[in-house]
């Protein structure tokens, strides 16, 4: 399993269709698996809108978290070292990255965040970790895990907010 073990053959066969006509469309494995990625992450990729940034946070870190523990994406961390395979994440991370993004400024825009917050860089913060215990795969995220870091997260954000905000932030109950 795996994006080196992946044949056009294969695939052509599971579709029942002659390997020229998967070359019309996709003329390369990695156009290929490019599209089937991005069609995956356009699936999965639903942001939350629960009201509550701290769940919504939850809900799409404990997805990464689930689906990172999955077979497939165990096999394709293994294949980090290939180029193909760390363009495919790359172009795919920009999709994924825009659900987190529209999440974390629908907060700002509640008063859940300070409103000089950089959503991109909470994404981050906030994904980090738990990419870096998927790819050590030593010890991989628990949901506790997940919502430590959230909390966390939230906690300094806030921290550098206005005292106004802050005290909103904290009265709230969003921070644990």
């Amino acid at each position: 399993m795996g994006y080196a073990a992946l044949r056009v053959e294969d695939v052509a066969r599971s579709a029942s269709v002659n390997k020229t006509t998967v070359y019309r469309r996709w003329p390369t494995k990695m156009a290929l698996v490019s599209e089937a990625m991005r069609r995956e992450c356009e699936r999965l990729g639903v942001a939350p809108d629960t009201g509550s940034l701290r769940e919504d946070l939850r809900i799409m870190l404990q997805a990464l978290a689930e689906q990172g523990r999955a077979p497939l994406a165990r096999a394709w961390i293994s294949e980090l070292s290939n180029p193909e395979v760390r363009a495919i994440m790359r172009a795919s991370r920009h999709y994924v990255e825009s659900q987190w993004v529209d999440v974390i400024a629908r907060g700002m825009a509640r008063g859940e965040l300070p409103p000089d917050s950089s959503p991109l860089f909470l994404v981050e913060v906030v994904v980090g970790p738990v990419v870096g215990r998927l790819v050590r795969g030593e010890e991989l995220p628990t949901d506790e895990f997940c919502a430590h870091v959230i909390d966390i997260v939230l906690a300094g954000a806030m921290a550098l907010a206005p005292p106004r905000v802050a005290a909103r932030f904290l009265a709230s109950g969003s921070v644990r």
